[in-house]
This record gives structure tokens, sequence and C-alpha cells, in this order.
């Protein structure tokens, strides 16, 4: 079976992330996968649990790509930079999210590599 292209589903998740797209979000992953949001976290495990997460707390603004996903096989680090409101200021965020991806195409895991405390003020 050929390898999922991981790049479009990334794509895919930073849409729905920026379109506050929970249902969007969720259905990116397999029912069995795990999300570590950010890396230190809580580990979320299974679809419930990741739909909690991302009902409970705020999505990023907005989510882009900023640079070329480095693909190896069915896992992949891609970076990312995320728009914020904290205390009612804006901050730009730089992640990497390293993610392992199924044969079906659905994330089986999502690590997010970031720290609040590096954002730039808007």
């Amino acid at each position: 079976m050929p390898t999922p292209n991981i790049r479009d589903l990334l794509e895919r998740y930073t849409a729905c992330v920026t379109a506050g797209d929970v249902g969007g979000i969720v259905a990116l992953y397999a029912p069995e996968a795990t999300a570590e949001i950010p890396v230190g976290g809580p580990v979320h495990r299974g679809i419930d649990a990741i739909h909690r997460f991302y009902t409970d707390n705020e999505l990023a603004e907005s989510l882009t790509l900023t640079g070329p996903v480095r693909v190896a096989g069915f896992e992949a680090a891609a970076p990312m930079q995320a728009i914020v409101v904290r205390d009612g200021t804006k901050l730009r965020v730089d992640v990497i999210d390293v993610v392992q991806v199924g044969e079906d195409g659905l994330l089986r895991s999502m690590r997010a590599y970031f720290d609040l405390e590096g954002a730039s003020p808007l």
C-alpha cells in the first residue's frame, strides 16, 4: 500500500484548526490515536479524549505550515506557526508537529512542540 500524503493531511488539519472545525479536526484521527499538545502535557488517548481536548481548549486563530514537511515512511515533522490570543494579547507561536499516520491516512499520534513563553507578541 502506498504511503499516505501526509502533507495534504497536515494542510487539512491546519485548515480545520483555523476554521474552528473541531469535528473536522477529530475526523483526521484514528479511533485509537493519541495527541500530546504540547509535548510534556497530558497525553489524550482515544478519539473521545481527543474530541474533549479540542472542544475544551481554545483553538488557535490561525495555524499555517511554514516550511517543508519532512516525511519518513508513515511519520513526519512539520514546522507551523499559530496565532493565539492570551490575556488579550495576540501572539505568534512557532510549532513543530510530529505525527504518525496509518495506512488509512489517519493520524495515529500527534505531538506538538511549542512553548508559549517563547511566543512573540504581534
